[in-house]
C-alpha cells in the first residue's frame, strides 16, 4: 500500500467517507478527514505525497471554501488538484468552487465509474504537467532549459516581426577552476547569481535560459546601444559574491537580422563572438559581425540551395564497385551522392554532407539515395542482369526516425525488390551514441530482411560486448585504419584478429579505401572477403558502372558472388491468435491477413513459444481465456512476465462473464471481447488496443528522455535520483566515482565547443565500455563531471584499480597534436546508509586532493 497514490477525502459524513473509500481503496491509499482543519493537519504531514483531494463544501469547523483558500495560498500545497463534491446542483456553487481553485466538480450521489475516471484523469494531468515543468526549466537556476528557450525564442521572434531583437550569450572564464578549488556548491551559487543577473538585465523585455554548465542565453529587445561598462559592472557584481574574487564574464551578441534562422544557430554565433575575446583582459563584450558572418555565408548558401537542388535533380547517384577477393569478381556497389550545382559545379560530399547532418536535411537526401538505388536495381533486373546488391548509407538522424523501417520497406516494395538487395551501412560511431536505440532499430531492420553493414569499423571505440549484441551481417573496415595498419608490420596482427573475430560471428568483411597493390595483397593474405577503393575504381556514374559490369569477365557469376545470402522473413506486422477452436483461428486469419502476418497457437505453451520466436515483433495477441486446463489465464500471466512482450496489447476473448473479465483486466489484458462476436468488432478492439500500446510506449519514452542526458545518453541528475531509489541492499557495497574531465574548458576555448562536446561524448562511451552498463549507474552529473555508481564492489583496492583503468583509457583520446584528454576521480565506498549527497561531498574532497597535486589520477576518500 505504501507505493499507492494517496487521495485525501474531506467529508463530514462518515457514510459518504465510507462510500468514497470503498470506491477508491482498490487503486489508491485513502486518507480521511471530517472537516477542513483536520485535512490541513494531514496535508502538513503528507504534503505533496497526496495526489488529489476530494472535498465536500458544507462542513463544520472549516468549510470547503475556506479550505480551498488556505490550500491555494500555500505554495507547497497549491499544486495538489481538488475535486469538489456536493449535493447541490446549482451552477453558482460549481462556479464558486472552480473560481477558488477546484479542478473539477462532481455531484452526489456518487457514481463509482465517474469518480474513478475523473480522479485518474486529473492525477494523470498533474503528473504530465509536472514532467513538462521538469523538462522546460533548468533545475538549478529556474531559468528556461536550453531546448525550451530555443522554442520560446522562436515563437517570440515570429510573433513580433516589427520589433528588433538580440541574442546575448554569456560564458564564465575558468569556471571549472571555481568548482575544482571551492567545490560544486560554490560553483552552483555563482551560477544562480548569473541567473539573477539575467532576470534583472532582461526584465520584461525578453526571456532567458541556461544553455550549458556556465553558458546562459537571453533574447532581448534591442536597446539603443551596448557599452562595455554595463557588462563590466556585471562581472564586478559577480566577483563580489564569488569566492575566487576574479570572475571574468564574457558576453557575445548576435543581432537578429534573420528571425527565421534556428535559434540554436543564433546562440552559436553569439558564442563565436565570445571566443574572439576569451583571454583578453578588460574585454567583456563582442558582437557577431561581418568577419564572422563571412565564415558562415557558404554554409548558409548551401542550406538555402539544398531543397531546390533536390527538387531539380541536381543530386546524382554515383556507384563505387565492390570486388570479391576470392574470385576477383564484381560483387556489388556502394551508392554515393554527388551534387552537380548549375553554378558551383560538382561539389565535394565533404563540404555539404556535414552541413546536411547538422540541419537535418540528410534524412531527405538519404531517402532520395535509397529510392534511386532501388530504381537502378529494378532497371538492371528488367534488363536481365544477375541480381547485384547495392549498399546505401543510413545516417544517425535516420536511426531516430520512428518511420525508418516503413520508409525502407515501402521503397523496396515500390520496385518489387527483396530487402536484402539493399545493404544498409550504419557508421560505427552511431552505435556508441545510443547503443540501446541502435541495437533495437538494427535488429528490426535485419528481421525485415535488410543486410546490415557496420561502416567505418575501427574508427570508433565499440566494445566487443556491444558488437556481440548487434545483429550484423558485414563489417566494413575504416579507410584510414586499412591504410595505416597494412603499412605497419608490427601491427598487422590487428587485422588478422578482426578477420578471426568476424569469422567467429559469421560476418563478412569489406575493406574500403584500398589504394595500393600491397594493401590488396595483405588483405587477400588474411582472408578479407570484399574490397573497394581507388586501386580498382573511383565512384562513377550509374551508366559507367553498368558498362564496367557488362565488360567484366565474371558477370555471369555475380549471382553466386552476392554474399551474404538473402533473408526471407515476412516483413509484415505479426498478430498471434491463440484459441482452442480451429474455425475461430481461421476466421481471425481471414480478418487480418491483408495487413498482418497471422500466427496461430492452440494452447498456452504455443503462445509463449511464438512470443519467444518472434522476439518483440508481435504487434498484438488475441488470447482465448478458455484454453484447456486454465491455460488461458496462465498464458496471460506468462505474457506479463516475458520481457519481449511487456507492451504487446492483449485482447482477451471468452464468455460474457463479469468475474472472468475483471480477472483478465487485473492480470493485464487491454481489451475483452465476449464470445460469440463479429470479426468487425474484434478488428476495432485490436486497433484500439494497439493505439493504447503506442501511447504507453510514448509515455515511457518521454519519461526516459526526461531522465537522460541528451548528449551522452547517460543518466542526468534527475535520472540518478530515480535510479538511487531502486538500489537494493544486496547491491552494496557500492563504489561511487566522481570523475572530472581535466581539459574540457581549455578544449572549448582553444578548439571550440564541437571538439569539447566530442570529448564529453567520448567519455560517456568510455564509461559504457569499462563498466557493467546494464547494471551500474552512469551519470553525466554536470558540464564536465560524471558520476559512476558501481555495484557490489568488494574492496577499496578493486575500486581504485577500476578508476585508474578509466583514467588511463581516456588518455588514449587525442584532442589535438599538443593536447591529450585526461580525467581525475574521487572515489568513496558506500554501504548505502549515508545520504548520497554526503557521499558526493566526500568524493569531491578526494577529487580536489588529486587535482591539487597532479591531474589525471584517482584517490579513495579517507576520513
Amino acid at each position: 500500500m505504501d507505493g499507492c497514490k494517496k487521495i485525501l477525502v474531506v467529508e463530514d459524513s462518515a457514510v459518504n467517507r465510507m462510500i468514497l473509500s470503498g470506491i477508491l481503496s482498490e487503486k489508491y491509499q485513502v486518507l480521511e478527514a471530517e472537516n477542513g482543519k483536520e485535512a490541513i493537519d494531514l496535508l502538513k504531514q503528507y504534503g505533496e505525497q497526496v495526489s488529489l483531494i476530494l472535498l465536500d463544501i458544507v462542513m463544520p469547523v472549516m468549510d470547503g471554501y475556506a479550505f480551498l483558500s488556505a490550500v491555494k495560498a500555500d505554495s507547497s500545497l497549491s499544486s495538489i488538484p481538488v475535486i469538489v463534491t456536493t449535493q447541490s446542483d446549482r451552477e453558482s456553487d460549481e462556479v464558486a468552487a472552480l473560481s477558488k481553485g477546484a479542478a473539477d466538480f462532481v455531484a452526489k450521489p456518487y457514481r463509482p465509474q465517474i469518480i474513478l475516471h475523473r480522479v485518474a484523469s486529473i492525477i494523470n494531468l498533474r503528473e504530465t504537467a509536472a514532467m513538462i515543468n521538469l523538462i522546460q526549466y533548468d533545475r538549478l537556476t529556474g531559468l528556461y532549459s536550453k531546448e525550451y528557450f530555443y522554442q520560446q525564442a522562436k515563437t517570440i521572434l515570429i510573433q513580433n516581426p516589427d520589433k528588433e531583437y538580440d541574442i546575448i550569450c554569456s560564458d564564465i572564464e575558468n569556471f571549472k577552476l571555481i568548482n575544482d578549488v571551492f567545490g560544486i556548491p560554490a560553483g552552483d551559487r555563482l551560477l544562480m547569481n548569473v541567473a539573477d543577473l539575467c532576470r534583472e538585465f532582461v526584465g520584461e523585455k525578453g526571456i532567458y535560459g541556461r544553455l550549458n554548465a556556465d553558458q546562459f542565453a537571453c533574447l532581448i529587445e534591442r536597446p539603443a546601444s551596448y557599452t562595455d561598462d554595463a557588462f563590466r559592472e556585471a562581472s564586478i557584481r559577480l566577483t563580489a559574491v564569488s569566492p575566487t574574487k576574479n570572475v571574468a564574464m564574457k558576453w557575445g551578441i548576435y543581432p537578429v537580422d534573420n528571425r527565421f534562422l534556428p535559434v540554436e544557430q543564433m546562440c552559436d554565433w553569439a558564442l563565436l563572438a565570445v571566443q574572439r575575446i576569451k583571454g583578453q583582459y578588460g574585454k567583456y563584450l563582442a558582437i557577431y559581425d561581418e568577419e564572422l558572418r563571412g565564415k558562415l555565408l557558404r554554409e548558409q548558401a548551401v542550406t538555402d540551395a539544398m531543397e531546390i537542388a533536390l527538387a531539380q535533380g541536381q543530386f546524382e547517384i554515383y556507384l563505387q564497385p565492390k570486388y570479391q577477393l576470392s574470385c576477383d569478381s564484381l560483387a556489388g556497389a556502394e551508392a554515393l551522392v554527388r551534387w552537380n550545382h548549375p553554378e558551383w559545379g560538382l561539389q565535394s560530399p565533404g563540404e555539404f554532407i556535414p552541413i546536411f547532418e547538422r540541419n537535418g536535411f540528410i534524412t531527405k537526401l538519404d531517402e532520395f539515395v535509397w529510392d534511386k538505388a532501388c530504381a537502378i536495381l529494378k532497371e538492371w533486373d528488367a534488363k536481365g542482369y544477375p541480381p547485384l546488391a547495392v549498399s546505401v548509407n543510413v545516417s544517425r538522424a535516420d536511426i531516430y526516425n520512428a518511420d525508418l523501417a516503413d520508409i525502407l520497406t515501402k521503397t523496396v516494395q515500390k520496385y518489387d525488390l527483396q530487402p536484402a538487395r539493399l545493404h544498409l551501412e550504419i557508421t560505427e560511431s552511431a552505435y556508441t551514441e545510443n547503443p540501446e536505440q541502435i541495437i533495437k532499430t538494427v535488429r528490426h531492420l535485419r528481421d525485415l530482411g535488410f543486410i546490415i553493414e557496420m561502416d567505418d569499423f575501427g574508427s570508433g571505440y565499440s566494445s566487443l560486448n556491444m558488437l556481440n549484441q548487434m545483429t550484423l551481417d558485414i563489417l566494413k573496415l575504416d579507410m584510414k585504419f586499412i591504410q595505416n595498419e597494412t603499412a605497419k608490420p608490427m601491427n598487422q596482427g590487428v587485422l588478422r584478429f578482426i578477420m578471426q573475430l568476424a569469422r567467429s560471428m559469421n560476418l563478412s568483411v569489406v575493406a574500403e579505401g584500398v589504394e595500393t597493390k600491397s594493401q590488396l595483397e595483405r588483405l587477400r593474405e588474411i582472408g578479407c572477403d570484399y574490397v573497394q577503393g581507388y586501386y580498382f575504381a573511383k565512384p562513377m556514374r550509374c551508366g559507367d558502372f553498368e558498362e564496367l559490369w557488362k565488360s567484366h569477365d565474371t558477370m555471369a557469376g555475380a549471382e553466386t558472388a552476392n554474399q551474404p545470402p538473402f533473408l526471407t522473413r515476412d516483413w509484415r506486422r505479426v498478430i498471434l491468435v491463440a484459441d482452442e477452436d480451429p474455425a475461430y483461428r481461421s476466421a481471425v486469419r481471414n480478418t487480418f491477413s491483408n495487413e498482418f502476418q497471422v500466427e496461430e497457437a492452440a494452447d498456452g505453451g504455443g503462445v509463449l513459444e511464438t512470443i519467444q520466436k518472434f522476439d518483440k515483433k508481435i504487434d498484438a495477441v488475441v488470447l482465448s481465456l478458455t484454453l484447456s486446463d486454465g491455460e488461458g489465464l496462465g498464458a496471460l500471466k506468462g505474457l506479463q512476465r516475458e520481457r519481449g512482450a511487456w507492451n504487446v496489447p492483449v485482447i482477451a476473448t471468452g464468455p460474457a462473464d463479469a468475474r472472468l473479465e475483471r480477472e483478465a483486466f487485473r492480470i493485464g489484458a487491454d481489451e475483452y471481447a465476449d464470445k460469440p462476436h463479429f470479426q468487425e468488432s474484434l478488428y476495432k478492439k485490436v486497433q484500439h488496443a494497439m493505439e493504447l500500446a503506442k501511447a504507453r510506449l510514448r509515455e515511457q519514452t518521454l519519461k526516459t528522455e526526461a531522465h537522460r542526458d541528451y548528449m551522452t545518453g547517460l543518466l542526468n541528475r534527475r535520472g540518478l535520483e530515480a535510479a538511487l531509489r531502486e538500489l537494493r541492499r544486496e547491491d552494496a557495497p557500492l563504489a561511487v566515482y566522481l570523475f572530472d574531465l581535466d581539459n574540457l574548458k581549455r578544449t572549448n576555448d582553444t578548439y571550440g565547443h564541437v571538439q569539447g562536446d566530442e570529448l564529453i561524448r567520448e567519455f560517456g562511451r568510455l564509461l559504457h565500455t569499462h563498466t557493467r552498463a546494464e547494471s551500474d549507474l552512469l551519470v553525466r552529473y554536470g558540464g564536465d563531471e560524471f558520476v559512476a555508481v558501481m555495484k557490489r564492489m568488494k574492496s577499496e583496492e578493486t575500486a581504485l584499480q577500476k578508476g585508474e583503468e578509466i583514467c588511463r583509457a581516456i588518455q588514449e583520446f587525442t584532442l589535438a597534436k599538443d593536447m591529450r584528454a585526461s580525467c581525475s576521480a574521487g572515489i568513496v565506498l558506500w554501504n548505502g546508509e549515508e545520504t548520497f549527497d554526503g557521499v558526493i561531498q566526500k568524493a569531491d574532497k578526494a577529487l580536489y586532493e588529486v587535482k591539487s597535486k597532479q591531474k589525471g589520477g584517482c584517490r579513495i576518500w579517507k576520513a
